[in-house]
């Protein structure tokens, strides 16, 4: 034994196939022969130290030959507990490691380690019921569903993961949803079947609302592309064997979706998924894993978050608009302008006006009508302080407004009372705008819109340079981490 044990010191991850499998099987073969003797409880810790290595092997001979191994000691094992009429051990150790789990790979580091004397081992490890514990559990890790018997215990960051996200997609969050999205958005290093499945389907889970405009920072959104796309090799582009309806529906929400995917990253976990499914309802673990099924889901939630990527930081295209916001002569069609900066109506449409008016602002020069230049401001700076700008468009939208406060003529300012226009609404404040610039068109709010001021206000130097101001201030607050974050990029 001694020779083997040195053996398997050298089957790690990552190792040679063809050094490494003959040393695997000869252990499964040895434990199979004589899964209830002296030496099994020793050949099943050799496989459970050597299954972070037999998790790379997917689909070779080894893995279902170590699976079998294992789930015939650990049938065999539990038959000696009973009629031994227990062991007399309150608790196992693998049990405790089964309330700790990370992922699959690294939990298996927690197994007592073949390298260490069996005789220096705590009493309980060594008992055949430790033993079958984890054959039971690495047999699960390395082909999920393939032995019964694994306590429904489900890991406390586990339940953590699955309540945070919950909030989160819910819209909702308990904590800030960007570090309760980004924990889940690279997959880890070394993956199960189960880890692999479990880790596509939260990232499915979890894209609609990354890509949605709640969380700006873009880094979130690439960690997430670029995970999806590092397991797609793993997720060959082929037909399965799966009738309809038998992969996982996924219609009942983004956080039960979430939660699933967690519950796939744990023995544990999988057990209550496992159970759900022998209950007739929720798919088999081996559908939850179906290479088919996850690429489907990988490649649905990448495309997802590149378009949201183009649309909440990319470059937007406006020419389209010119027909919609300029006259055939060349002047504002300011009453259709002006009315898709009200947010909350079409948040596209108005954050995409909004960027349409800084470029025509930038396009006209400082030659252009002053009017024109006036009004364009004034647009910028409204939609800066009421609507919810990307990141992308607020972005451009701030070079643009810092462009225009260094280069504004300045000059005297004849109101003693300020220009606060209290609590004007966005809308009255639009349409004193519009009035402006077309009396005749648009006519300006009544009295009782409220504390608003007369629409020859906004042309004052000063107030101009107020409103510039005030909305520089509201971008650079609002995305003061993603602008500090690509100004050290670009040191």
């Amino acid at each position: 034994m001694n020779g083997l044990i040195e053996k398997w010191a050298g089957v790690t991850a990552g190792a040679a196939p063809e050094e490494a499998d003959p040393v695997v099987l000869e252990c499964a073969r040895l434990l199979a022969a004589e899964p209830d003797g002296e030496q099994a409880v020793l050949l099943t810790f050799g496989l459970v130290n050597m299954a972070r290595y037999v998790l790379g092997r997917r689909g070779a001979p080894v893995e279902r030959s170590v699976v079998d191994a294992l789930g015939a000691a650990a049938e065999a094992m539990d038959e000696q507990y009973l009629q031994a009429g227990g062991c007399g051990h309150a608790a196992h150790p693998y049990t405790g490691s089964l309330e700790e789990w990370d992922t699959d790979a690294d939990a298996l580091l927690d197994a007592p380690d073949v390298q260490v004397p069996l005789a220096a081992w705590d009493r309980a490890e060594a008992c055949p019921r430790n033993a079958a514990g984890w054959a039971r559990t690495a047999a699960d890790v390395v082909l999920p569903g393939s032995t019964e018997g694994i306590p429904e215990i489900i890991p406390e960051s586990h339940r953590s993961n699955i309540s945070s996200l919950g909030s989160v997609l819910n819209d909702y969050p308990n904590g800030d949803p960007f570090w309760d999205l980004e924990v889940h958005a690279t997959p880890p290093s070394s993956l199960s079947r189960a880890a692999l499945a479990g880790y596509v389907v939260v990232a499915h889970a979890n894209c609609w609302y990354a890509g949605s405009g709640r969380i700006r920072q873009r880094s979130l959104l690439d960690d997430m592309i670029e995970g999806l796309e590092s397991v797609l090799p793993l997720l060959p582009d082929e037909t399965c064997a799966h009738e309809d309806g038998e992969h996982p529906a996924l219609n009942s929400g983004s956080d039960q979706q979430a939660a699933e995917g967690i519950h796939l990253q744990s023995p544990g976990g999988r057990t209550v998924l496992r159970e759900e499914h022998e209950d007739g309802y929720g798919a088999s673990l081996e559908a939850w894993t179906c290479t088919t099924f996850l690429r489907a889901l990988a490649v649905e939630a990448r495309d997802h978050l590149r378009e949201a990527v183009d649309t909440l930081f990319g470059t937007r295209e406006t020419a389209h608009l010119n027909p919609v916001y300029l006259r055939p002569d060349g002047r504002l069609d300011i009453k259709p302008l002006s009315e898709r900066h009200v947010p909350f109506k079409d948040e596209t449409a108005s954050e995409e006006a909004a960027l349409w008016a800084a470029r025509r602002y930038e396009q006209l020069g400082p030659d252009g009508p002053a009017l024109d230049r006036t009004v364009l401001l004034l647009l910028m700076g409204t939609a800066a302080d009421s609507l919810e700008l990307s990141y992308g468009i607020a972005r451009e939208i701030l070079g643009i407004l810092r462009t225009a406060a260094a280069t504004l003529p300045g000059g005297a300012c004849a109101h003693a009372d300020g220009h606060a226009p209290g609590h004007e609404r966005t809308s009255d404040r639009l349409a004193r705008i519009a009035h402006l610039y077309a009396p005749d068109a648009c006519p300006a709010p009544g009295p009782d819109s409220g504390q608003g001021f007369v629409s020859e206000v906004l042309t004052c130097p000063v107030h101009l340079a107020e409103a510039v101001a005030k909305g520089i201030a509201e971008i650079e607050e609002q995305f003061e981490e993603e602008l500090e974050a690509e100004e050290r990029r670009a040191e």
